[in-house]
């Protein structure tokens, strides 16, 4: 019986020493595979945060209609590039750096296939190794496509991978002697590697033949070179036609097992010696009572040395034991949290989720689960953690503690959420940054139009007088003169938006409310308006009603709404001034055709003109309508559209009341004519 035991004692050691070192031989695999994922993802990460980069570079300043050589160059300096080429949706150049005139028009797409594709499929691609033009070094081309005013582009930026912070990061990722990490594109040439590489292209077939050949069969495992064995890890990188290979030999990955199998062959050998000379009952009760003790020594260091939090609990989920780590985590002693529910400290809408994943253990449908808990710390602040637990059992295999460990993540999920945070801004801010683009496009356009066409009639125009100045008569000259001051009063009034536009752009025009009469402000405004006129507008309004606004700003807002109504509309015009409830309302209102239905949704928006009906044919910036929002919202008042019946254009403007002054009852109604203000007594119309 004891050789029996001793053989059992013998088969068991040697089996646990086989599985010991098979077990350590895979942990080492898995960490070579982990550390070649963790290489992978920086790769992809990086070579994903530099075309979104130039995306976004490309979006903010080569979108325009045209793009200088100068604008280009810059673009292209910001990434450090020593070569870059700008295509239209035709795949012709529109700009290339180094600068070369005989390059501009010429076709490229055709002859690339990363700028085929990224103008084909609309989206990145990136290019295989290839030697530079200019410097003659090996680089690989990020193409990236965005749209433009002037259809699809596509922006392609030469970069240098060996000498960039990808050759220097792969140089220090993996610390193992002798290992051989490189980037290899889809020709089998070598775009980047942890060691000095010459000045031409390698192939990973003539740099590392077996490895080449071991890579095209699988991704990962192990092969012969010489009469050395090598593992190797290989793993293509999203969005490139690149793959990552990484390679070291076995006696270096496995070289820190080396002791522990001499330690564990000498110790197996160490115990059969000792099984066969001990193998009394009692010297087997007494080892086993001193294992028992030496392991709860090991697992009691372990336990309360921890850096994180780790805690028992008995199946009904109360404290046994907790340790000092967790103490600290919790803001609690051992002593308030032994007896208690983990249910007590931990958040209310988490507590559910870990009581399903606890009764699943119990059931036996898992031996653990690993959750984000948060807990509330003694002081009331709430803890975010990664949680992982197991369930232990004892011999009979039955359920007796839950061995959790508790890692605090509450700073980590603050800087991730702070992060999105920031790119969330970032690409707002872009998009502000394109639609200020935008804006100020619109902005030149009308200028070099608007402006322009009445100030050549000016000059035409004084010229022309100038010319016929002996042989015109009075008449004639009156008529030139008249001519003139109307396109000089229509630049004026152009200046004049433009200058208010500015100013509330600026934030310069503040409104002074007071309480003043609008029934006497809307006829002082439409006189102004009438001046020098020949239309008829007609007033409707009480003889006197109080409301609470700027009166420089809102003549203004009136004046620009007689000039639309007059410009776009058909007479008879009336502006009807009318008491309501809550507040003072200022109608203007035509008998033309109306606004589209399609365009009342961008009626006040900036230069914005229909495209269809009488307002084809009219000349104007659109800015008027859009300079009376910005005038109302700078005064505290509204303004709106509706229909007028049966037609025409009806505009609402709503006035505070005037502290409690009641208005004072009874209407009168003036029209103005060319030759002053006449007054009628037809029935109040305020739509």
């Amino acid at each position: 019986m004891p050789l029996l035991i001793w053989l059992l004692l013998v088969a068991a050691g040697t089996t646990g020493l086989l599985w010991q070192q098979h077990n350590s031989r895979q942990a080492a695999d898995q960490r070579f595979e982990l550390r070649v994922a963790l290489m992978r993802d920086f790769v992809t990460s990086y070579t994903a945060d530099l075309i979104q980069r130039e995306g976004v570079q490309a979006r903010a300043s080569l979108t325009g209609a045209t793009v200088g050589a100068g604008q280009f160059a810059q673009a292209v300096a910001g990434f450090g590039y020593p070569a870059a080429v700008l295509i239209d949706d035709r795949g012709r150049t529109l700009q290339a750096v180094p600068a070369d005139p005989k390059a501009i028009g010429k076709e490229l797409a055709s002859k690339y296939e990363h700028l085929r594709t990224a103008l084909r499929d609309g989206r990145p691609a990136v290019s295989p190794v290839v030697r530079s033009a200019v410097r003659g070094e090996p680089v690989v081309a990020f193409a990236v496509p965005f749209d433009s005013i002037s259809g699809r582009r596509v922006f392609s930026g030469a970069v240098t991978i060996r000498e960039g912070p990808l050759s220097a990061y792969l140089s220090s990722a993996l610390s193992l002697s002798g290992a051989q990490i490189q980037l290899v594109d889809s020709a089998g040439s070598i775009v980047a590697a942890n060691r000095h590489l010459d000045a031409g292209i390698p192939t990973l077939a003539t740099e590392n033949g077996p490895l080449a050949a071991a890579v095209r069969q699988e991704e990962h495992g192990r092969y012969q070179a010489g009469d050395r064995w090598w593992r190797f890890s290989s793993t293509p990188i999203t969005g490139t036609p690149w793959r990552l290979s990484a390679t070291v030999s076995e006696e270096v990955l496995y070289a820190a097992q080396a002791g522990s199998d001499i330690a564990g062959r000498a110790g197996l050998i160490g115990a059969a010696v000792v099984g066969l000379l001990v193998v009394a009952a009692i010297a087997r009760a007494r080892r086993s009572r001193q294992d028992l003790a030496t392991s709860e020594q090991r697992f009691r260091k372990v336990f309360d040395d921890a850096a994180i939090g780790m805690t028992l609990t008995d199946d009904h989920g109360r404290f046994v034991r907790v340790n000092p780590a967790a103490c600290r985590l919790f803001g609690r002693a051992e002593a308030d949290l032994a007896g208690r529910r983990y249910a007590d400290i931990m958040h209310l809408d988490d507590v559910e989720a870990v009581r399903a994943h606890g009764r699943a253990c119990l059931a036996g449908h898992a031996d653990g689960f690993r959750l984000d808990v948060r807990y509330v710390h003694a002081d009331g602040h709430i803890l975010e953690t990664g949680t992982t637990c197991a369930l232990l059992r004892d011999g009979e295999g039955q359920p007796t503690h839950f061995a959790t460990q508790i890692v605090d993540m509450t700073e980590r999920n603050a800087l991730e959420r702070a992060r999105l945070a920031d790119e969330a801004e970032l690409a707002q801010r872009a998009q502000q940054l394109q639609e200020a683009n935008a804006h100020l496009a619109d902005f030149i356009a009308m200028l070099s139009h608007d402006v322009q066409q009445p100030l050549t009639k000016i000059v035409g125009l004084g010229e022309l007088l100038l010319e016929d100045w002996d042989v015109s008569s009075a008449g004639e000259k009156h008529d030139d003169v008249q001519r003139i001051t109307r396109a000089g009063n229509q630049a004026s009034d152009l200046v004049n938006d433009v200058l208010t536009l500015a100013r509330l752009d600026a934030g310069a025009m503040r409104a002074r409310p007071v309480g003043l009469d609008v029934a006497q402000l809307a006829r002082a405004a439409v006189a102004a308006h009438q001046s020098g006129g020949t239309t008829p507008v007609t007033v409707v309004a009480p003889d006197q009603i109080r409301g609470l606004a700027d009166g420089k700003l809102l003549e203004l807002i009136l004046g620009n709404l007689l000039s639309n109504a007059v410009k776009y509309g058909e007479p008879p015009f009336e502006v009807t001034v009318a008491n309501r409830a809550d507040h003072v309302e200022i109608r203007v209102a035509d008998h033309g055709e109306g606004v589209p239905p399609a365009f009342v949704p961008q009626l006040f928006d900036r230069f914005a003109r229909a495209d269809s009906g009488v307002a084809v044919g009219a000349s104007g910036t659109g800015l008027g309508l859009y300079l009376v929002r910005q005038l109302a919202e700078a005064s505290g008042l509204t303004v709106g559209y509706r229909p007028n019946e049966p037609c025409g254009a009806a505009f609402l403007i709503t006035v505070p009341h005037a502290g409690d002054e009641d208005p004072r009852p009874g209407f009168s109604r003036t029209g103005l004519k060319a030759s002053g203000m006449d007054t009628c007594d037809r029935a109040d119309r305020t739509g």
